[in-house]
């Protein structure tokens, strides 16, 4: 009786702890990966993305362009985002002020997670309607952080988040135009959603181990 009670919960644990790291790998991660130098995000994240894009409901609005740098054969003058993905900037005329509109048809809660990298002071506003619309539920005031970058203009990336209550169906960002470049947006938490691959390694293995040696013990009895 004891040892069937073991079994059972060896592979309850299993179980749980297979769940605890799907969970912990929930949210929505926006990359941007296959999104061409000067294409319009549009509805990359609402089918019309690559074969294998995910399908998020989620759209931009018509001055969101994707962005790679010169270094990646692309026309931006900034290095390499932390992952080496594609980043989105907000096109307009020099010197105006402009409103990028990110839309989630599901909605999303918890909180958002984004890098991003400035040459001038940026507003990211989440709303609980569409299009910039309803209620605020979180904002955050984005500081210039190109300093000091040499040959390229934006060197510098900033990982930036924050936690919210309610249901949220938009996010803008606003300012002056063709200032700020952003990736790796996680919607859902604050944190973001880009699996570091050590933990994800050594997670992932602890946990193989564990199941494994138990289910050999299982299969031996």
């Amino acid at each position: 009786m004891v040892r069937r009670l073991s079994i059972s919960s060896a592979l309850m644990l299993c179980v749980l702890f297979s769940a605890t790291f799907a969970t912990a790998n929930s949210a929505d991660l926006l990359t941007f990966q296959g999104l061409k130098d000067g294409q319009l995000v549009g509805n990359f994240y609402n089918g019309g993305g690559l074969a294998g894009t995910p399908n998020y409901g989620v759209t931009f609005s018509s001055n969101v362009y994707g962005l790679r740098p010169a270094s990646q054969g692309g026309s931006g003058n900034f290095l390499p985002d932390p992952f080496s993905n594609p980043v989105i900037f907000i096109l307009g005329t020099m010197g105006s002020s402009v409103t990028g509109t990110m839309n989630v048809a599901n909605g999303f809660s918890s909180g958002i997670n984004f890098f991003y990298t400035a040459a001038f002071k940026e507003t990211v506003t989440v709303w609980s309607g569409a299009n910039g619309t309803g209620t605020v539920l979180a904002s955050i005031a984005l500081s210039v952080n190109d300093a000091n970058c040499g040959a390229v203009t934006y060197c510098n990336w900033t990982n930036v988040g924050v936690s919210f209550s309610g249901t949220a169906q938009s996010v803008t960002f606003s300012g002056p135009a063709n200032g700020i470049g952003i990736s790796e947006i996680t919607l859902g938490q604050s944190t973001t959603a880009v699996p570091e691959p050590s933990s994800i390694y050594l997670l992932g293995t602890g946990i193989a181990s564990f199941c494994t040696l138990h289910l050999r013990r299982f299969l031996r009895s």
